[in-house]
């Protein structure tokens, strides 16, 4: 992990699974935010049309420097990447 990156973790405050990736990156060090749309469904309804994923977490990786952002998946997805 370069230091230019952060991750970008859309969810809610009330899911497990997002608060557990917010709790990894934190514990790991690594830089990251967390958009907290509890109470705004319509909102997660966008972002996951958006990203075409069902579930919550969708988590993003972010450079810094270019602004070029991909899209990692769920908090599976994420420990996958952070294990290569």
């Amino acid at each position: 992990m370069t230091e230019d990156k952060r991750y970008i973790i859309i969810g809610r405050s009330t899911c497990p699974f997002c608060i557990q990736a917010a709790d990894l990156c934190s514990a790991t060090g690594i830089p990251h935010i967390m958009l907290d749309y509890a109470g705004k469904e319509e909102v997660l309804e966008d972002y996951k049309e958006f990203h075409t994923q069902s579930t919550v977490p969708i988590i993003l990786e972010n450079n810094l420097k270019t602004g070029y952002t991909v899209k990692v998946g769920g908090y599976t997805d994420l420990l996958d990447l952070l294990k290569e």
